[in-house]
């Protein structure tokens, strides 16, 4: 594949997009099809190559067709590419690929074969821990397998600095490196607005063992107010001090909800969902009253250390000399205007109430909005919300 046709490729998705033909997620490739063709004259056919939610030219580049590709991205698996028979594995998990890219090389690694693995990671999954794990197991064990850190200094918007503090730091050999400037946003193309879409998404499924599982969209009476309250409650937790963390809690503005809270009450983050409970837990601990925002229930999953064995029981076994008031704001995403994908739109509200032993709310109308932050911002212990997206 030439570079005109990886940067044509893409052209014609985006005007597919742009027509409304795609509801769904796309995150688009460009800008860095010089530095991956040359990557890519060093990866083999038979080689693993693990990809992101940002796979287009990883895919084309190993040999796929773009007919195949198309085909996948108008069945609404843009994020979601995956091809056995050419060892392509994809992840829309940011930070998920680099353990099993780890565990492939292992396994190659003991039967003597001479394949490699090669992993593409953005610079948002180099601020998970998950990835430094993997890393230094495949730098202690010499592994065959190299991690490609693909920088835009984009987590979403925000630049490395502004969520680090500092970018400098030196991985092993088994990591690299280059830069370049994205040709399109993190989602879709830059088209203001929502696009009205010409048809319905498709809704993957996923089959349980109980009975199967089936993410469907329900025609939901849309209540006004929901929105409006929910930004109200913010802004009214800003009004008393509140410190909001998370990542584009600035730039993303936790879907518009953050909009009008000063930047100074704002603490933006590495994709490191741990990291991020901690830090509002240790600020609890201090006076603050933190919101810690999680844009997707799925992500909040990377948290669950800090989340069941710290903040739900860090009361009970210091005997009462240790509570933290952090409020969780986690928005469970809707399939509306477009469906991201089944990673993007699990409810997981009622699992993690289950686990914990805080409230849990889940409001469905305005009212409920207030009468849950309400109730949060009194409260002496931690205190989830889960909002839905479909609501706003």
């Amino acid at each position: 594949m030439t570079k005109r046709g990886l940067i044509d490729f893409e052209k014609h998705i985006a005007e597919l997009y742009d027509a409304g033909e795609l509801p769904y997620l796309v995150h688009l490739s460009g800008g860095n099809e010089d530095q991956l063709i040359e990557i890519f004259k060093d990866i083999r056919p038979d080689d693993y190559v693990f990809s992101t939610h940002r796979n287009h030219y990883h895919y084309l580049l190993h040999g796929g067709s773009p007919e195949a590709l198309e085909q996948k991205i108008l069945s609404g698996k843009s994020m979601f590419v995956f091809d056995r028979a050419m060892n392509f594995y994809s992840s829309s998990i940011v930070a998920a690929a680099p353990a099993i890219a780890a565990g492939v090389a292992w396994a190659l690694k003991r039967k003597g074969s001479t394949q490699r693995v090669w992993c593409f990671i953005g610079d948002g999954a180099e601020d998970e821990g998950h990835f430094y794990e993997a890393a230094r197991y495949v730098d202690g064990w010499d592994l065959p397998c190299m991690f490609i850190i693909e920088d835009n200094d984009r987590n979403v918007v925000a630049s490395k600095r502004e969520r680090r503090g500092n970018d400098r730091f030196d991985w092993p050999n088994c990591v690299q490196r280059y830069t370049y400037m994205s040709t399109y946003p993190h989602g879709g193309t830059g088209t203001p607005g929502w696009l009205k879409f010409k048809s319905e998404a498709q809704i993957v499924t996923h089959p349980l063992a109980n009975g199967g599982f089936v993410l469907s969209w329900h025609e939901t009476i849309k209540t006004d107010n929901y929105f409006a309250a929910v930004r109200q409650s913010c802004e009214s937790l800003a009004a008393g001090g509140a410190i909001f963390i998370g990542y584009n809690v600035k730039y993303g503005g936790a879907y518009g909800t953050f909009k009008e809270i000063p930047d100074d009450l704002k603490i933006e983050t590495p994709l490191a969902e741990n990291l991020m409970l901690g830090l509002g837990m240790g600020m609890s601990l201090e006076g603050f009253r933190p919101v810690v925002f999680f844009e997707r229930h799925e992500f909040l999953m990377n948290a669950m250390d800090a989340l069941v064995n710290t903040l739900d029981v860090i009361e009970t076994i210091s005997d009462g000399e240790y509570r933290m008031p952090v409020i969780i704001k986690a928005v469970a995403g809707g399939i509306k205007p477009f469906y991201a994908g089944l990673t993007h739109t699990r409810n997981f509200a009622d699992e993690i109430r289950a686990l914990v032993h805080f409230p849990v709310y889940a409001p469905e109308t305005g009212q409920e909005v207030l009468t849950a932050y309400t109730l949060a911002q009194k409260a002496q212990g931690p205190v989830m919300i889960s909002e839905k997206k479909e609501l706003y």
